[in-house]
């Protein structure tokens, strides 16, 4: 007979609020923006700048 065992697993995880309302003021779909915020895609120069105005840094 095989013993059960627990394992505890955490995970950190990132939620952004407002999203929807900032995809629509940026000019783009809220799924762009969330891969952008997650580093899934690079956004475009414009995007990439009016996010830094924002005050978001983002890798790209």
């Amino acid at each position: 007979m095989v013993k059960a065992r627990l394992e505890k697993i955490e995970q950190v995880r990132v939620v952004y609020r407002g999203l929807t309302q900032a995809a629509r003021a940026l000019g783009c779909s809220r799924a762009h923006l969330s891969y952008v915020l997650h580093g899934q895609r690079k956004p475009s120069e414009r995007l990439a700048r009016q996010l830094r105005r924002m005050g978001v840094e983002v890798e790209g």
